[in-house]
């Protein structure tokens, strides 16, 4: 797990000693409306195919940045830390995939855009400097469709995501479910 300033595994200044306060935060690219629904769409049959659980797309998002528990204190200093100008970018979305070992089923893109890459590398770099510690795997960048599902092999319509802004959010428990919030987001 990423841990960070204010996250439940540090003691520093910024940790709050009483853990129910603390908050699941990630920053993510928050897609528009327009863009949820061609992202359903697409991948419908897939989803389907999949046999697994789909994700309703009031909750479909690429993470860029996964923070873990943040105490009060702790989501001040990432607040701070955006923006991230690396300028809009279109984000194609292409190809279905799967993680076999967690049965997630997710679409993401053949080629991503040097401005999502741009965008990680520093918004990590500006994190690690306040002293956030960054997961150790790859950065695969895709939003996720469907848990418990089996791998597909399925071609799609791509979808052209318009990015013009990062967002910090909330992940909040809703029964069996997640819920997220959008708290804060910044141009790019």
């Amino acid at each position: 797990m990423s841990d960070g300033p204010g996250s439940d595994a540090h003691a520093d200044e910024t940790r709050d000693d009483a853990p129910r306060d603390s908050r699941r935060m990630f920053f993510a690219l928050w897609p528009d409306a327009e863009t949820r629904v061609r992202l359903a769409r697409a991948t419908k049959d897939a989803v389907r195919r999949s046999g697994g659980r789909p994700i309703a797309k009031d909750r479909f998002h690429v993470t860029v940045a996964f923070l873990g528990n943040l105490t009060p204190a702790g989501f001040e200093i990432a607040s701070a830390v955006p923006p991230i100008p690396v300028g809009a970018f279109t984000l194609v979305l292409d190809t279905i995939g799967a993680f076999a070992s967690s049965r997630t089923l997710w679409l993401g893109s053949r080629s991503v855009p040097p401005a999502l890459v741009e965008l990680e590398r520093r918004l990590w770099e500006a994190l690690a400097a306040k002293g956030f510690i960054r997961e150790e795997r790859i950065y695969r960048p895709h939003v996720t469709l469907a848990r418990r599902a089996r791998v597909v092999d399925e071609e799609i319509v791509r979808v052209e995501w318009p990015v013009a802004e990062l967002a910090l959010v909330e992940s909040l428990p809703d029964g069996r479910n997640v819920h997220y919030e959008p708290l804060r987001s910044w141009p790019l």
